[in-house]
């Protein structure tokens, strides 16, 4: 049996709603946990990397959240303490299986990556000291950069695509609030809570001045 999906659509107001169709694939404890563990026995090269698989495997294989839902749990998590991807996957296993997607999704994902830590840590320290390993390491840091590039223009695109369907207006605020974060950020060097706090009361003053409208 296909489990609904969840679909954006903006309406006239600008008002965000979600409209169901039945392309995602059915979601039980034990196909959650089988994700999760691929995801950590896999996600190789920290967290940009960890985001593309979630990305690949919720979003576009197995289609049980939406690309805009997606974007809204990085949002909510990106501002709580700690580690991130932990945040993800509490949400994400929250949202499709209650309090035992929780469990199994943290399950999943904490056990693969923390074995094969280990072990790569372990054979690391008896090899770090050669010149060629260390220049492989060197290396693949510009893979990670890659991966970590197209990981994050997956996480904004929707923002783009829904703000520009809201008019010139958002779109074009949408530029000048990334742009200015990061200029911000770069020659001031705020804390980044107040910098997520400046953007999102930005967003919230221009999304209440454009339902006015």
């Amino acid at each position: 049996m296909k489990q609904e999906k969840e679909k954006l659509e903006i309406d006239a107001a600008g008002t965000l709603g979600y409209e169901f169709s039945s392309e995602a694939a059915a979601c039980t404890l034990t196909s959650l946990f089988i994700v999760w563990f691929k995801i950590g026995a896999t996600s190789f090269g920290g967290g940009a990397i960890t985001q593309y698989l979630i990305q690949e495997h919720f979003i576009y294989k197995k289609k049980w959240i939406t690309e805009e839902m997606y974007a809204n749990i990085i949002g909510m998590c990106q501002i709580t303490p700690g580690i991130n991807i932990l945040a993800y996957t509490i949400v994400i296993g929250k949202q499709l299986a209650g309090m035992k997607g929780v469990f199994v999704s943290l399950l999943g994902l904490v056990l693969p990556s923390a074995a094969i830590t280990v072990a790569i840590s372990a054979v690391y320290l008896k090899v770090s000291d050669i010149p060629r390993v260390q220049a492989a390491l060197h290396t693949v840091f510009a893979a990670i950069f890659g991966v970590a590039l197209a990981t994050n223009w997956r996480n904004i695109k929707p923002i783009f695509l829904a703000n520009h369907k809201r008019g010139p207006l958002a779109f074009i605020s949408t530029w000048v609030i990334l742009l200015g974060s990061g200029f911000v950020y770069v020659f001031f060097q705020p804390p980044v809570a107040v910098l997520y706090l400046m953007g999102g009361l930005c967003g919230a003053i221009l999304y209440g001045y454009i339902l006015k409208r």
